[in-house]
């Protein structure tokens, strides 16, 4: 479809297009960060500044495509710009108008886009800020408000040079006219005194210098009303004489109201006011100013009483033989907001960046290492270097994913990614010599330019060396996977290829409001209405094709009505057949609804923030949050959004505050600060990381980031394999291990306390028959039963371990005599002789014991360990089921 392209309104629109001065002028970084983050918030891989010309469209900025323009007869913004309104096309090839547009049939294959017109500063739609997809796609209402937002952004940055061109020519042709008026009034006083001889020539002269005067009041008023700058003017008392209508709007002061007005009482701000007034007075006085003839930043003040900050520029001149001020005033607040917003917002995702446990190392395309963020810096141990990339492998340890051998330099990860290649999840080894070895995945590709020049190459390393270990135990016992997804704060279910369900956690049979029994083994539709099941059914489609989908609606359950964000993963066996899929949903219902009252510019940066499984949080100096994710919600049972506003004691318990308030003062003296913390929360325990970061501004702390993160599982993961390493699995007494470490640490105390203590080693009698005659099971039983008789035999203070096999030891601290040892040796002779249970079978067992008692700092483990051996052997010899006391060592 052909837009007319000689029709006066649009030669009307070119023209003003070109009077901007854009046109095929370089690409500039303002632009460009904002395609970037349109194409970044929107999630479209096209973004682009489009200015449509009159036989074509160019690209001021492109993200995601390489052509610097195409022809308008086939561009989608021509459309866009002749409505003057946004034009959203979710499927190309399903609209007439495009489906048959080489941009559609062929590359860039666009199937979605959407454009929002911009205009110059006379109104003229001259383009486009667009996006586009190579799939179609749904575009709801906040999708199109974020667009608007930006593409009011590119109007401001377009129409900045021609509004500052004009200002900057109103105030030239001001200092024209002053001068030009001064000149004259001069002239007409010469003139006066040279011919004062005839009246009537006196006359005319002065009346042609008066129709004069006021033509150039006349031009000066149109120039000064029709500035888009506010203007000022005032009388050397500092008393208001001219106030435009821009003036009006800035201020919220009419004309009539402000004329005759002290300027300091109207616009400038109390804590200003007496050094404006004493700067007037001192350029009255002696002709010298700091501000005259200076462009300028300050507050002001407005009718209402709101805070703004103006650029200003202010003349002196004299007129009569009286001084005036002019001064031209423009309103800057929103552009310092969002100048200030967006350095926000970059400190916080480089704090994000320096805080993931991802590696991440980038190099220039030269070969250069520039960035190795913390969790690269403590992979490695070193920092970046320059080093050939030759080097890299030897220098940085790294090693094949088997951890054999070296890498050779065409192996190492980001040099394939530099030479083009796209790397996905390479196993790879960490070495250093003097730290423990990580298992890594490395991802990575090349960087290229918007023209596609080479820029270096960035890889991500994610550490798998726990996860390596969990998967080993995941195999082991799913029992344990099942206990995970019952503590996760999220609804997890598994659902077969015919679309029943096959498990649900309880937060999920919770949240469905129904039993186990009414819905596993039944179909998913069976637990929504026919409405809600739409929702769903359509992403169920696509995982059941083996498409993992992730998507947020809100689902009315049981009359109850939340925001969910789900993602569906294909159950894949090893054939590549779909089994069904895997359902996680986390309930953001928080979120969505602290969203709607937050301002435009808060919703990008909390759609980041709300779904990080972290609590991030911003205090000032005051100890008074600015910010706060949805993550409080879930894990304090604290609405963000009551946050905002509020200390940290007006919003939590005073022992919540005195754990962190030491940390939080030395981060507000520019500190980074680390802590690890058990909260609970509706009974609930979580070990929370947490990372503060101070917000510094030229030397000056404005406050801090605060980012923490769950680590219950990585600890109590820890916990488990501390006790599996000390534990015996069969009896649930102490190991080899620990038995040795106790007694070693038994020996000292007893050396310390000057204080007798004795070792047992036991054997049960004839054990090999009792495998032989009941089997290894029924043996497991016996050694059960017999750690449960010592245990029940001795103190609670004594240390009862097992070896191996049926070899048990006991550590007697406190005993002051061999005569006590011998009374507990029969002591636990007695407690063997009821019979042992095993199944329907009871069993006579018996056991020897070795008892060595020392009182003597000269004896050591090993030593005392092979005098019990000995007495051992003596009890065995002398007939088993008795105990014998080796000498004793004083």
């Amino acid at each position: 479809m052909d837009i007319a392209l000689t029709d006066s309104a649009d030669l009307k629109r070119v023209r003003a297009l070109n009077a901007l001065c854009v046109l095929d002028t370089p690409q500039e970084e303002r632009f460009d960060r904002l395609t970037r983050l349109a194409s970044s918030v929107l999630g479209v891989p096209i973004a682009l500044v489009s200015l449509v010309d009159a036989q074509r469209q160019w690209f001021k900025s492109r993200i995601g495509l390489d052509a610097t323009e195409t022809p308008r007869s086939i561009s989608f913004c021509t459309h866009a710009v002749a409505q003057r309104e946004m034009l959203v096309v979710e499927d190309a090839l399903r609209d007439a108008r495009f489906a048959a547009n080489p941009l559609v049939t062929g590359a860039p294959d666009i199937r979605f886009y959407a454009g929002q017109p911009v205009f110059s500063h006379d109104g003229e739609a001259v383009g486009t800020l667009c996006v586009i997809d190579t799939a179609p796609r749904s575009f709801d209402e906040a999708a199109r408000q974020i667009l608007r937002d930006f593409a009011a952004l590119v109007e401001d940055e377009l129409n900045k040079g021609a509004l500052v061109a004009a200002r900057v020519r109103a105030e030239q042709a001001l200092h024209a006219l002053n001068e030009d008026l001064e000149h004259r009034i001069e002239e007409r006083t010469r003139s006066l005194s040279e011919i004062n001889d005839t009246l009537k020539r006196e006359i005319r002269q002065r009346l042609a210098v008066e129709e004069t005067l006021r033509a150039n009041e006349e031009r000066i008023r149109t120039f000064i009303d029709s500035s888009f700058s506010a203007f000022v003017g005032t009388d050397a008392d500092g008393m208001v004489v001219e106030w435009n209508p821009s003036a009006e709007r800035t201020f919220g002061w009419s004309r009539e109201q402000a004329l005759g007005q002290e300027l300091a009482s109207l616009i400038i701000p109390d804590a200003y006011r007496e050094a404006h007034r004493a700067g007037m007075r001192r350029f009255v006085r002696h002709g010298v100013g700091n501000v005259i003839n200076t462009r300028l930043e300050m507050p002001a003040c407005t009718r209402d009483h709101g805070d703004i900050t103006v650029e200003m520029t202010i003349n002196a001149f004299k007129s009569g033989g009286e001084l005036f001020f002019g001064a031209f005033l423009h309103d800057v607040s929103e552009r310092i907001r969002a100048k200030l917003a967006l350095q926000q917002k970059q400190q916080l995702l480089d704090t994000v960046l320096e805080t993931l446990d991802v590696g991440v190392v980038a190099c220039s395309a030269d070969g250069e290492l520039t960035l190795f963020n913390r969790a690269a810096r403590e992979f490695h141990g070193l920092p970046p270097q320059a080093l050939p990339s030759g080097d890299w492998a030897a220098h940085y340890s790294l090693f094949s994913g088997d951890g054999a051998h070296l890498m050779e330099e065409h192996e190492v990860p980001l040099v394939r990614a530099l030479h083009g290649e796209t790397i996905k999840d390479c196993a790879m080894v960490i070495a250093p010599t003097d730290r423990n070895r990580r298992y890594v995945l490395a991802s990575g590709r090349r960087m290229t330019g918007p023209n596609g020049e080479a820029l270096g190459a960035v890889v991500a390393m994610k550490d798998i060396t726990e996860l390596n270990e969990s998967q080993r135990r995941l195999r082991v016992n799913e029992q344990r996977l099942r206990a995970i997804t019952e503590n996760l704060p999220a609804l997890i279910g598994q659902v077969d290829k015919a679309g029943n369900f096959t498990y649900l956690n309880t937060l999920a049979l919770r949240f469905y409001g129904r039993e186990q029994s009414q819905l596993i083994g039944q179909p998913v539709r069976q637990a929504y209405s026919a409405s809600e099941f739409e929702k769903v059914e359509q992403f169920m489609k696509l995982a059941l094709q083996g498409k993992r989908v992730s998507f947020e609606d809100e689902l009315t359950v049981e009359g109850r009505s939340s925001h969910y964000h789900a993602s569906y993963i294909p159950n894949i066996d090893a054939g590549g057949a779909v089994n069904g899929f895997f359902a996680m949903a986390f309930d953001i219902t928080a979120r969505k609804r602290s969203e709607i009252r937050q301002r435009d510019s808060e919703e990008r940066l909390r759609t980041v923030t709300d779904n990080l499984p972290a609590l991030i949080s911003y205090l000032d100096t005051d100890l008074r949050y600015r910010f706060a994710n949805a993550m409080y919600k879930q894990w304090y049972g604290v609405d963000p959004a009551a946050m905002v506003g509020k200390t940290v004691g007006e919003v939590f318990p005073a022992h919540f505050c005195g754990q962190r308030e030491q940390q939080l003062r030395r981060c507000l003296e520019g500190h980074s600060v680390q802590i690890e913390l058990e909260v609970e929360h509706a009974g609930e325990v979580r070990i929370l990381q947490s990372v503060y970061i101070p917000h510094m501004r030229n030397g000056v702390v404005l406050g801090a980031y605060l980012l923490s993160t769950d680590v219950t599982a990585a600890r109590r993961h820890e916990a488990n394999l501390k006790t599996l390493a000390h534990t015996d699995t069969l009896t649930g007494l102490p190991n080899r291990r620990s038995y040795e470490a106790e007694l070693e640490a038994a020996l000292g105390r007893s050396v310390r306390n000057r204080s007798g203590m004795a070792l047992m080693f036991l054997d049960i009698d004839r054990f090999k028959q009792v495998n032989d005659t009941l089997g290894h099971a029924g043996g497991d039983e016996v050694l059960r039963e017999f750690a449960r008789r010592l245990l029940r035999t001795v103190r609670k203070t004594d240390t009862v371990s097992r070896l191996a096999g049926d070899e048990f030891t006991i550590i007697l601290e406190g005993v002051r005599s061999p005569e006590e040892c011998a009374r507990i040796g029969a002591k636990i002779v007695e407690a063997m002789g009821p019979l042992f249970s095993v199944g329907e079978m009871a069993r006579q067992v018996s056991t020897s014991i070795g008892i060595a008692w020392t009182n003597s700092a000269q004896l050591d483990a090993r030593a005392l360990s092979t005098r019990a051996d000995a007495a051992l052997y003596q009890a065995k010899a002398a007939g088993r089921n008795q105990f014998c006391v080796g000498a004793a060592t004083k």
